[in-house]
């Protein structure tokens, strides 16, 4: 019986003993200073403005390329109008039709008044 009031004896005793050394608090010191979170966050938010000038400029940059596309398109359009309107010019100018609307509107060819001129 003495090894077993001993054995509790020591056990209440390890027990005391670990309540009467209480360690002490250790405070966690902050390694960031106001004026370093103050820079922190001004990147932050210096970053931010930087990638939302960026995706700005992209979207310009895009809308520009779209209206210069448009514009490529409607002189493609309006080069072959001009290519049409020249082959009806061609088509409407040559001898043969000019001479038999001259012929409804009563024009006789007189081979008397008919001038030459030398070109250079």
């Amino acid at each position: 019986m003495s090894n077993l009031a001993r054995k509790l004896q020591q056990q209440k005793i390890t027990h005391t003993q670990q309540r009467q050394t209480p360690q002490p608090r250790i405070k966690k010191l902050s390694k960031v200073t106001p004026l370093e979170k103050f820079l922190y966050f001004m990147f932050i938010i210096t970053c931010c403005f930087i990638g939302t000038k960026i995706v700005k400029t992209q979207a310009t940059i895009y809308d520009t390329n779209a209206h210069i596309q448009q514009m490529n398109n409607d002189i493609s359009l309006q080069k072959q109008q001009n290519q049409q309107l020249k082959m009806k010019i061609d088509e409407l100018s040559t001898y043969s039709r000019i001479w038999e609307k001259a012929k409804e509107l009563g024009l006789k060819l007189d081979n008397k008044n008919v001038k030459l001129t030398e070109g250079n």
